[in-house]
């Protein structure tokens, strides 16, 4: 299962995970169910620790698209080719996602 499936399995199932305040422990209860040992942490602290990573996501993400582009490393610009390899593995034709955005726009 991928894990949107797992999203959007549990959001369907539980009701608070819709909810923003509740998004960080319905990740960490998602997080307990794969990986067991989390169980030996406390849910609080896992929270915090999601919290945590999140906004350190956020934060090198600004860095690296905002503020010091010439600090983003050699694989920075792979992103498309991945994407385009991706979806002609899948055998979708390549740029079909931006094709569609244009279709929608018509």
């Amino acid at each position: 299962m991928t894990i949107k499936q797992q999203i959007y399995e549990y959001l369907e199932k539980e009701t608070r995970f819709r909810e923003r305040r509740n998004k960080d422990r319905g990740i960490v209860n998602l997080l307990v169910m794969k990986y067991p040992v989390l169980r030996e942490i406390s849910k609080d602290i896992l929270v915090e620790v999601v919290r945590d990573y999140n906004s350190m996501d956020r934060y090198w993400r600004m860095v690296l698209d905002k503020e010091r582009p010439d600090w983003r490393g050699s694989d920075y610009g792979t992103k498309d080719i991945v994407e385009q390899t991706k979806e002609l593995e899948l055998g979708y034709e390549s740029g079909y996602k931006g094709n569609q955005k244009k279709l929608k726009t018509l």
